[in-house]
């Protein structure tokens, strides 16, 4: 048992290989057509294709600070084309995966788009991040949250669980806390909303409208005064605090 114990653990440490003079180092060395390459972390992959092609993914580090374990990526090959990573998908000649385990891919009008939750949200929710959605009508595809479309004219997402996307005037608009909000609010970050004034529109927080315009503050704590004429004005107060996990997330990018 101890034996196939240190063989295990062999197997999965870090080698190194020589392809013509060039010696490289790392996890899953492949080696072909006279090139060699490795990944750089124990929980990345490397993977030979066609042509031969050589390719090597690492999902982000800081990963290890929100996920006790890491899912394996995996590849996908189009003939020479291939990409790395998660929920990978492939259509025609295009191919595309997602960067993080929680990512999510959709393959339309022979092209891949992909999101993954932001580095913050993973602060917040660890292995169990929300994942994006993707939408895809006609010829245009957006991937995200609270996704919106206005006709045939306009598709977009937030870039996370805590944004909002809004319509008017045919085109949709989408606003995201920032990463610091998001890391002192956690998952209690209150829902930004959106204001229209006219034709436009403003998404945040505390909206205003007056003077013929309509403004939102950026954070939860943030103001907006419509008292005198003209158009409103908004102030944020400085963010602070946040989990130590969070805050960790967004250090160690």
């Amino acid at each position: 048992m101890l034996f196939l114990t240190l063989l295990v653990l062999s197997q999965a440490g870090p080698k190194c290989v020589t392809v013509d003079g060039t010696r490289v180092c790392g996890y899953d060395c492949k080696d072909v057509g006279g090139r060699a390459a490795c990944a750089q972390t124990p929980y990345g992959v490397c993977e030979v294709g066609v042509g031969p092609t050589l390719l090597c993914f690492d999902p982000p580090t800081w990963l290890t600070r929100v996920m006790s374990s890491i899912p394996k990526p995996s590849c996908i090959w189009r003939g020479a084309t291939g990409a790395c990573g998660y929920d990978c998908k492939g259509q025609g000649s295009a191919v595309g995966c997602a960067q993080t385990p929680r990512g999510t891919c959709i393959a339309e009008y022979d092209r891949v788009v992909c999101a993954d939750p932001p580095a913050a949200v993973y602060g917040v929710y660890s292995a169990e991040a929300p994942r994006p959605v993707c939408k895809a009508r006609d010829n245009m595809i957006a991937c995200g949250y609270g996704c919106k479309n206005s006709g045939s004219v306009h598709l977009a997402c937030a870039a996370t669980p805590f944004g909002v996307c809004g319509e008017q005037g045919g085109k949709v608009t989408c606003f995201d806390p920032d990463e610091q909000v998001i890391c002192a609010e956690d998952k209690a970050t209150p829902m930004p909303k959106c204001a229209m004034e006219g034709p436009r529109i403003a998404c945040g927080y505390d909206c205003k409208q007056g003077g013929g315009t309509v403004v939102c503050a950026q954070t939860p704590k943030g103001k907006c005064d419509a008292s005198q004429a003209g158009a409103p004005v908004c102030f944020d107060p400085p963010v602070t605090g946040g989990s130590k996990q969070c805050l960790s997330v967004l250090g160690s990018r």
